[in-house]
């Protein structure tokens, strides 16, 4: 291959949780270090900066990796294949199978839930934070979200067990919670679930029964578990619901959870909103930790996110792509980015919308 044909890109580019699209050469444009199609991951990424001589610079054959505009279809190929590569197509899969016989049989059989519950402890314990977020961030299609919630808020909960120091066991059974959370909105009326509009007054008050539907259901659990999936809604000033607890009355667990869900439900398409950006989601936890939400968990969430994603790339609200370089605790819904080999502060009229 000829010299002219290579792209010098910095090795920060490279992103955990991608596909690569080309090629990739070591700095003196000799040694192959990653085959086109390769999945990349940390170790990847670990391996090119220890064979690349101490040089930051490698090559990439063909395209540059940072393209004018966003292809849609290109995002929808790389979600598919990292969900492949990662199992998390198989949980969302196991997810639906147990969503739809809560929904029939009015009750979750905790032993249908092994195969299940030993995939999402395997994902939490082997795989990167940076390739979870990835996975909860990408753009899926709308009429999942319920299965995809579940899945994401039992991984988002597996993370914050991690950070939170807890042992393996404990960090599952956080998973397991995250997981089984929402169970009660399988007897939600769809035509609700499914609108493409606000909801009613009305309609929302149905919908703030799903957490005493996802009480019933997990009779078969342990209690600890069923107040954990029950206090979910629930705030720390007493305004949440279905019974108004305030501050540590309020199940660890359920305030784990209620971050976990926030963040995720956010973040998501849905049939009546555009997906937010992980950037305007952790601004908005931070405004509401103080009077909703546990400031202590919020505060935890907030030193983590963050740095889990520098350096991957985020659509901006023009269309175009750009990686994260910097984040500010203080402006945390504006992080610095790197487009074309400029930095650029972003603000209210060119903010990031979603991550690729």
């Amino acid at each position: 291959m000829k010299e002219i044909d290579l792209i010098p890109i910095p090795i920060d580019t490279l992103q955990a949780g991608t596909l690569a699209q080309e090629n990739v050469y070591a700095h003196d444009a000799g040694q192959l270090l990653i085959k086109a199609g390769t999945f990349i991951d940390d170790r990847t990424i670990q391996r090119v900066k220890h064979l690349n001589n101490g040089k930051t610079t490698v090559f990439l054959a063909g395209q540059p990796l940072i393209p004018l505009t966003v292809p849609l279809e290109e995002m929808e190929r790389r979600r598919v294949a990292l969900e492949k590569a990662t199992g998390y197509d198989k949980i969302t899969d196991e997810a639906v199978e147990y969503l739809s016989e809560a929904a029939e049989s009015k009750h979750v059989d905790p032993t249908k839930l092994k195969k299940i519950s030993h995939l999402l402890s395997d994902r939490v314990g082997t795989a990167s934070s940076s390739i979870i977020l990835t996975l909860v961030s990408a753009l899926a299609p709308v009429d999942e979200y319920l299965q995809r919630h579940c899945v994401n808020t039992a991984f988002l909960n597996g993370l914050m067990g991690k950070w939170m120091g807890l042992p393996a066991e404990a960090v599952s059974r956080l998973a397991l919670i995250g997981l089984l959370h929402d169970c009660g909105k399988a007897l939600m009326p769809h035509s609700i679930l499914n609108e493409h509009r606000r909801l009613t007054v009305v309609e929302y008050e149905v919908i703030k029964t799903h957490p005493l539907y996802s009480y019933d259901l997990l009779a078969d659990f342990p209690e600890d578990i069923r107040l954990a999936a029950r206090g979910h809604h629930e705030k720390m000033n007493g305004t949440g619901y279905p019974d108004h607890l305030q501050t540590d009355k309020i199940p660890i667990e359920s305030r784990i959870t209620a971050i976990s869900d926030i963040y995720d439900a956010l973040v998501a398409q849905r049939a009546y909103k555009e997906p937010r950006s992980p950037f305007s989601v952790l601004a908005l936890l931070k405004r509401v930790a103080k009077r909703e939400l546990d400031h202590r968990l919020v505060d935890l969430f907030l030193a983590n996110i963050p740095k889990e994603l520098l350096g991957k790339q985020a659509v901006l609200s023009n269309g175009t792509l750009a990686y994260i370089h910097e984040i500010d605790y203080d402006d945390i819904e504006y992080p610095i980015v790197n487009q074309f080999g400029e930095q650029v502060k972003t603000n209210g009229n060119l903010y990031c919308t979603s991550m690729y």
